[in-house]
């Protein structure tokens, strides 16, 4: 594949939530850059290429498969999956993003101090060092608690919202400003945004704070389970499943170690709202509420 005038940059995790939305905004904005979809799948890749949709085939897992993934790439969009395999996927593909002369990598990392012991969030800062040390240009998108889990990992139980963080706030970012804020670093590349690191985080809220906004989006009370990381654990043991099986044991222990670190005061550091989705796309950011009301049907589809 050629380099054209327009950037083309490669997408991966196009068919999750978080890459959709990335491709999504990208096609928004005609002209600025191509997406290139990427999956593991062949299936998928060649529905999309019947679809008119620019598209290939990338194992993270496979990285005999990277070469013809990035033929003609200019730019890259870098996420990894919930497994402590994202170190070795990571190096093997900026080697062979440096290899196929990509200029620019955007890669979606976490809230971090960059001296954290947690260990996904000791991988990713891992990671972004060796990204740093490449050849490659790059700018790392470092978004705080997804409102999305709310419909996946932290999803409503028995009608109640379990916190086991005590009085503990973190900071929430839904998806599509994520995935807004992603493309517009992607499109206008690295000129304007080459060496940033951008902290997203919208709404500090704990438990019950959060409960209190889905009461109000959801018209019915939905209460707050607010424990500690000992009584979560209690509630693991007998039985409560609380990791998708996306994740890996290494990588689900460690957002346990998270929760911990939470609780203890230890991630404190973190409990603030930032500007940099409207620095970056000149709008208010969306809020929790205006998020909660969004996905109303599926928020009240997770009720007794």
């Amino acid at each position: 594949m050629q380099k054209t005038d327009t950037p083309r940059v490669l997408v991966l995790g196009a068919t999750g939530r978080t890459g959709a939305a990335v491709v999504k905004a990208l096609e928004a904005t005609p002209g600025q850059a191509v997406p290139v979809r990427a999956s593991r799948s062949k299936s998928t890749v060649e529905q999309w290429i019947k679809e008119g949709k620019e598209a290939v085939r990338i194992d993270l897992d496979d990285p005999d498969t990277f070469p013809d993934a990035l033929a003609g790439i200019d730019r890259v969009f870098l996420m990894t999956g919930y497994t402590s395999a994202m170190n070795q996927q990571t190096k093997t593909l900026v080697d062979a993003a440096e290899d196929a002369g990509v200029s620019f990598l955007v890669h979606l990392g976490v809230f971090s101090d960059k001296r954290s012991t947690d260990a996904h969030f000791a991988w990713h800062e891992l990671v972004e060092r060796y990204i740093a040390g490449s050849k490659l240009a790059w700018a790392n998108v470092h978004p705080h608690v997804f409102m999305e889990n709310l419909l996946g990992i932290n999803r409503l139980r028995d009608g109640r919202l379990v916190w086991p963080m005590g009085d503990k706030q973190v900071g929430w970012i839904a998806n599509d400003d994520i995935a807004a804020v992603v493309a517009k670093v992607l499109a206008e590349g690295p000129d304007t945004h080459a060496g940033k690191d951008y902290y997203l985080s919208t709404d500090v809220l704990n438990g019950a704070e959060v409960a209190e906004v889905l009461s109000a989006a959801l018209g019915q009370e939905i209460p707050a389970v607010v424990i500690t990381p000992d009584d979560l654990m209690r509630m693991i043991e007998g039985g409560l499943d609380t990791a998708p099986d996306i994740m890996d044991d290494a990588y689900a222990a460690s957002t346990l170690v998270w929760v911990r670190q939470t609780y203890e005061g230890r991630m404190d550091y973190s409990q603030v709202a930032t500007g940099a989705v409207k620095d970056l796309l000149g709008r208010e950011p969306i809020h929790f509420a205006a998020w909660a009301t969004a996905h109303r049907q599926e928020l009240l589809a997770q009720l007794p």
